[in-house]
């Protein structure tokens, strides 16, 4: 796997916890012991990279300031600490070190018309506004259940919601029919640079004998800051069936990810990497395309997750591990970066 270059500031190995405390140190190594409330197993990171190791116990750094994470696997918490290293540092995680979570801020758009030219004329597809709301609960669902989760509650989501009842002209190209950023931004002007994090759209995509067929169920634009909004942009379009609870019940049983895929697209393919992260690398053009190509499968949650937590192990190569991970999702968002407005 090819990986970016970066310069390694901290080099560990962990003992098990079942050793002693004063474990020997390695030249121009000290040891750090850390205990964890309750001795609950977490993985270990530092300055913001996962280790490959797990807490409690005790790691060998280079002396010197360090940031230290643990991701309780238990309790699903991420907690952290700044440290000096030295010789028989002692680090004892509590509760009071979990951080505040960074607040990312989304606008939900859910369209009751759609409205395009096929090959046997204009149509229209439609939702109700009870059509709209399932939607609406799909993804509040998925923020719940994967955004925030596999980020180990470091990110927080605020989410607008506003629908659109005024037709929405579709754009027909080489994935089949869009909703395009353009078109949306026209219709809502809230949707300036600094903002939101990401804009999420919903519509149908059939509705009796009108369909607009697209080879994907979500899109999205890889490249937030170099859009004209400066904001992520994903689409999901739906065809409901005759009922809209029982397709997306469907969805969420056997292919839950349409939501968090799309969203990492547009975090997950340029925003990070320009921030200096280690990624993982592109197939058919895209990192969040690549889970086979780390031995993941169908229907790629267990991808999504160590993606978010930066847990992708990169066998064999460097750096260790690839993804997002805690750190980030702590810092700088999408919006911040947008007006250069980074704490």
């Amino acid at each position: 796997m090819k990986s970016i270059f970066y310069t390694l500031a901290v080099v560990m190995s962990l003992l098990p916890a079942c050793k002693k405390d004063n474990a020997p140190s390695l030249p121009g190594l000290v040891p750090v012991t850390i205990s964890t409330p309750g001795s609950e197993a977490g993985y270990l990171y530092i300055d913001g990279k996962y280790t490959g190791k797990t807490a409690p116990g005790t790691v060998n750094l280079s002396a010197g300031h360090h940031t230290m994470g643990v991701a309780l696997k238990n309790s699903g918490t991420y907690l952290r600490k700044t440290l000096t290293a030295a010789a028989n540092t002692a680090v004892a995680f509590t509760t009071a070190d979990k951080p505040v979570p960074k607040t990312w801020k989304a606008l939900w758009i859910g369209l009751y018309e759609t409205r395009g030219n096929t090959a046997t004329g204009d149509c229209s597809t439609h939702f109700s506004t009870a059509d709209l709301d399932a939607g609406y609960h799909f993804f509040t669902w998925s923020l719940k259940e994967h955004f925030e989760k596999y980020a180990w509650g470091t990110m927080k989501w605020e989410v607008e919601r506003k629908d659109i009842t005024a037709p929405v002209t579709l754009t027909k190209g080489n994935s089949g029919y869009t909703v395009e950023p353009a078109t949306i931004a026209a219709l809502t002007p809230q949707i300036q640079p600094g903002v939101y994090d990401c804009v999420f759209v919903f519509w149908r995509e059939k509705e009796g004998p009108c369909g607009f067929p697209g080879n994907y169920f979500g899109l999205a634009r890889t490249n937030p800051i170099a859009e004209a909004m400066k904001t992520g942009y994903v689409t999901v379009k739906l065809d409901p069936g005759a009922d809209i609870t029982a397709t997306i019940n469907q969805y969420k049983t056997s292919d839950p990810g349409v939501w968090v895929h799309e969203w990492l697209h547009t975090v997950g393919e340029n925003f990070y990497q320009e921030k200096g992260l280690n990624l993982p690398e592109k197939a058919g053009g895209f990192s969040v395309h690549a889970a086979e190509l780390y031995h993941y499968t169908f229907p790629w949650m267990d991808w999504y997750r160590d993606f978010i937590s930066g847990r992708v192990s990169n066998t064999g190569s460097s750096p260790a591990y690839l993804g997002i991970g805690p750190e980030a999702l702590l810092g700088c968002t999408v919006r911040e970066t947008a007006v250069n407005g980074c704490p």
